[in-house]
């Protein structure tokens, strides 16, 4: 009886066996033969990113499938490499698709174009390819050149030099310049500067490093990353800077009070002293009961009311009115990038 029994489970044994060598000699084999094909873009296709179409549809990638010679799903890979990559050894992955073609949007090629070490707002061509992968399969399309444009703006530049001991940590709201909008490249602000500077990005922890882009001086009004510093004789100035045109200004100024209110009527402007230990123009005056407005140069371009009468600055905004006759110490605080704002205080 035990033989019997021995001889049943031999049998069995045999039989699964001759089953699992049949299925796996069965079972497709899956390899890589036909490599995808771009047929859209083609080759010299430009794209200018920036950060008003940055979430729209850039272009529409689209390719010949791959053949793996067995009925499988297979994930496609837009990338892009530098143009001496031609192995794409360090791509950068733009998007991915199960289907033969992907809406690659700004965002997305915008990104890998950055992580790629792309300069900010200059063109560049690169290659980019479609990969297909089939579990520890891969095989890449020949690539194409397209040229790309990204941006890179960071949330806020600072002024970092001889003003303040060239420190990157000391550069508080004092020292920052605040783009027009979230996203858009041009900085201004106003600063105490005192001979060699740069502008020094945050990243998007709002973090000042060296490890950041430092622009400096291309020339007079030209940015440069890798240009000298930009100098400025002492003293306070209006400050524009526009990381995608790659230029900047600077404006000296000294600022005073005019109104009839003031000592100099409506005809010329009482000037205010300049605070560098406070960040702040300062002036004590005696006011009569009518109206005033903060200016620059003793000139109108660039001068500063008050619409919402909430002590908050705007350009060109309402005459200030002075609640009763008397003396008063005038604060004119631009130091704070989110707000310009001015104290009066009766003594």
């Amino acid at each position: 009886m035990k033989n019997i029994s021995k001889l049943i489970l031999a049998l069995f044994a045999l039989v699964m066996f001759s089953c699992s060598v049949e299925d796996v000699q069965d079972r497709p084999v899956i390899e890589a033969s036909d490599a995808p094909v771009i047929t859209a873009p083609t080759t010299g296709s430009s794209y200018v990113i920036t950060p008003a179409t940055s979430d729209k549809l850039l272009d529409r990638f689209a390719w010949a499938p791959a053949n793996f010679n067995a009925d499988v799903v297979v994930t496609y890979q837009v990338e892009i490499a530098k143009l001496t990559d031609k192995e794409f050894t360090k791509p950068q992955l733009v998007q991915s698709s199960k289907t033969n073609n992907v809406a690659v949007t700004g965002d997305n090629l915008n990104k890998a174009a950055i992580d790629l070490g792309l300069t900010p707002f200059v063109p560049t061509t690169v290659l980019a390819r479609v990969k297909a992968v089939v579990g520890t399969q891969v095989i890449g399309s020949d690539p194409i050149e397209i040229a790309v444009n990204p941006f890179k703006v960071a949330p806020l530049l600072g002024l970092v030099g001889n003003h303040q001991g060239w420190n990157p940590a000391g550069l508080t709201s004092a020292y920052q310049m605040k783009p027009s909008a979230k996203g858009n490249s041009d900085f201004e602000g106003y600063a105490y500067l005192d001979g060699g500077f740069k502008f020094l990005e945050a990243d998007d922890n709002l973090k000042f490093d060296w490890a950041n882009v430092a622009y400096g001086s291309g020339g007079s009004g030209v940015l440069d990353a890798k240009g000298g510093d930009v100098t400025a004789a002492a003293g306070y100035y209006y400050v524009k800077a526009d990381t995608q045109k790659l230029t900047y200004s600077l404006l000296k100024q000294d600022w005073g009070i005019i109104g009839d209110a003031t000592p100099g009527g409506w005809g010329t402007s009482t000037p205010m002293t300049f605070d560098k230990a406070t960040n702040t123009w300062e002036i004590t005056a005696t006011l009569t009961a009518n109206e005033l407005k903060f200016r620059p140069n003793n000139d109108w371009p660039g001068n500063f009311g008050d619409n919402g009468g909430d002590n908050i600055l705007e350009g060109d905004g309402a005459n200030i009115k002075i609640p009763s006759a008397g003396t008063y110490k005038i604060t004119l605080d631009l130091s704070k990038s989110r707000a310009y704002t001015y104290t009066l205080v009766k003594q």
